[in-house]
């Protein structure tokens, strides 16, 4: 009889602690903080929930547009993202005499809370920000931000009902193939296919899910010539002679956020943050360090999402679609039945690499915001027992994401090529459409 359990370590509790500092003293926070409070709160939110890395991309990404289009109507010189994402082509005006910082934390928080299952983390949230502010605001003037606050988040979110999330849900699910070459499911508990159908989703600034396609492609074959059978051994190698500093970069973006543990007949879980959580505290870092405004860290929070979330429908598309074997299914299959991956192979599969598209991605976006050189130390998983790791910019930090797979035996080395290139190329294009103006007719 096997005994299966969810359990959180003391680390994953120390989170909440190590985000939500100072938490109950929201008027004497500058409103930047708030911001950060507010992405806490949803990286938390989504761990606890235990959203899917997928999925997780889409909760963090809408909330951040609410507040940025909210708040930017501040500053007409931070371009509008209506007209420009998928599907958004115009949002409620503010009357005069709105707080656009009050309205933006409430649509945040309305957006969040209708995108998570723990809603009472927003709605108390948003009790105590809102009796903060009564204490040091003019009451119409609170009244009169709440309710386009209310009355923005609702456009939002009836937006977001269009983006084929609810009929994904409904959609066929995978059926795997026995045939050579083709995905199965993995150990260690051979889960099925996660979200398959993930190509249908609305992307935000793709034209197409497979818009960013690669042209170059892994393909299976075990001749001992081919690049395939070179990248299986490579792979086998590497997990065979591992030493400690890449034992460490594997665990550091490891970012399971639900890793299966079995010992004996007792299974339980390890919750952990997700790839893209990863990176939006990454983008919280570096709009900290640099004490950017209010504005400035909304543009980030929200490109760096977007990116994200564009990221996982094109990578997911070209997963499905190419259907290429993991490591561990074929060297078990045809080299060593008693080879085990250095880290727990997740359930989709192999080509591309989710960690590679996402954080190249996201590492371009937050290159083309705040510079080629920006050299950062990364304490995201310091809750998590794991030392913070220096970088000397973005751009290098997504490049040892990308391996970081390799090392762990989940990836080929050349997937994690190609599948940066495609993150980057995402990037830049996130960013080529949205700091631009936007086109109106003559």
């Amino acid at each position: 009889m096997r005994v299966t359990m969810h359990f959180k370590r003391c680390r994953v509790f120390a989170l909440i602690a190590f985000l939500f500092a100072n938490s109950f003293t929201i008027s004497a926070q500058p409103k930047e903080k708030i911001l950060h409070e507010l992405n806490s709160l949803l990286i938390n939110a989504v761990m606890d929930d235990i959203f899917s890395p997928v999925v997780s991309s889409r909760i963090y990404t809408y909330p951040n547009i609410a507040f940025y289009e909210c708040i930017r109507q501040e500053d007409s010189s931070f371009p509008a993202l209506t007209g420009k994402l998928t599907g958004l082509t115009s949002l409620p005006v503010a009357e005069k005499g709105t707080d656009h910082f009050i309205a933006a934390a409430v649509a945040f928080s309305k957006v969040g809370q209708a995108l998570i299952g723990s809603e009472y983390k927003f709605e108390d949230w948003r009790k105590i920000f809102l009796d903060s502010i009564k204490s040091i605001t003019d009451t119409v003037v609170v009244e009169r931000s709440v309710q386009y606050g209310n009355k923005f988040s609702a456009a939002i979110i009836a937006w977001v009902k269009k983006d084929q999330y609810a009929e994904t849900r409904a959609m066929q699910r995978y059926t795997y193939t026995q045939k050579d070459g083709h995905w199965q499911p993995t150990p260690v508990d051979f889960t099925p296919a996660l979200e398959p159908n993930w190509m249908y989703m609305r992307p935000l600034t793709l034209k197409t899910s497979s818009q960013f396609s690669p042209k170059e492609k892994l393909t299976y074959s075990m001749a001992k010539n081919s690049l395939f059978y070179k990248n299986v051994m490579e792979v086998y190698t590497i997990g065979n002679t591992l030493d400690s500093v890449k034992k460490s970069i594997a665990l550091y973006w490891d970012d399971n956020p639900n890793i299966t543990v079995e010992r004996g007949h007792l299974t339980y879980y390890i919750h952990k943050i997700s790839p893209a959580g990863h990176w939006v505290m990454i983008a919280r870092q570096a709009c900290l360090e640099k004490n950017v405004s209010l504005i400035r860290a909304s543009q980030a929070y929200a490109l760096t999402t977007i990116a994200l979330y564009d990221a996982f429908i094109s990578c997911w598309d070209e997963k499905y679609k190419t259907d290429l074997i993991r490591p561990v299914t074929v060297i078990k299959r045809h080299i060593d039945e008693k080879w085990e991956p250095y880290i727990q192979t997740p359930p989709f599969p192999e080509f591309t690499s989710g960690h590679a598209v996402i954080s190249n991605a996201a590492a371009r976006v937050l290159t083309g915001l705040f510079g080629d050189n920006y050299s950062f130390t990364d304490n995201t998983e310091i809750p998590f027992g794991i030392k913070p790791r220096t970088f000397p910019s973005f751009l290098k930090a997504a490049e040892e994401s990308s391996m970081s797979r390799v090392y762990g035996g989940i990836h080929y080395p050349e997937t994690a090529r190609i599948s940066g290139k495609q993150g980057r190329d995402i990037g830049k294009y996130v960013l080529s459409k949205l700091l631009s103006p936007v086109k109106t007719a003559k």
